[in-house]
């Protein structure tokens, strides 16, 4: 079996970074660079969320892998509704 991996706890310093670098950076990355999990990122997401701190929306968000095949192969990928059609209004 084999061994889980440990994560320390975070610190007053990795809630900063987080703060600072969310908007530009995936939770992913984030945590590879402060050596924590992606549900210790998230909970500090959370944590600062719930007091009060506006953090900004995500610009640095994981690129669809099928999109980006697509892409490669020089075809310009759909970007329809997702769902039923509306019923025409009468």
């Amino acid at each position: 079996m084999a061994e889980r991996k440990r994560n320390r706890p975070f610190t007053k310093e990795d809630v900063k970074f987080v703060h600072e670098n969310y908007a530009e950076m995936t939770a992913q990355e984030i945590a590879e660079a402060r050596g924590l999990s992606r549900f210790q990122v998230a909970k500090i997401v959370s944590e600062l969320r719930k007091n009060g701190i506006k953090l900004p929306r995500k610009s640095a968000k994981r690129k669809n892998p099928v999109v980006q095949y697509v892409e490669e192969l020089g075809i310009k990928p759909k970007r329809g509704r997702r769902g039923r059609k509306k019923k025409e209004q009468t």
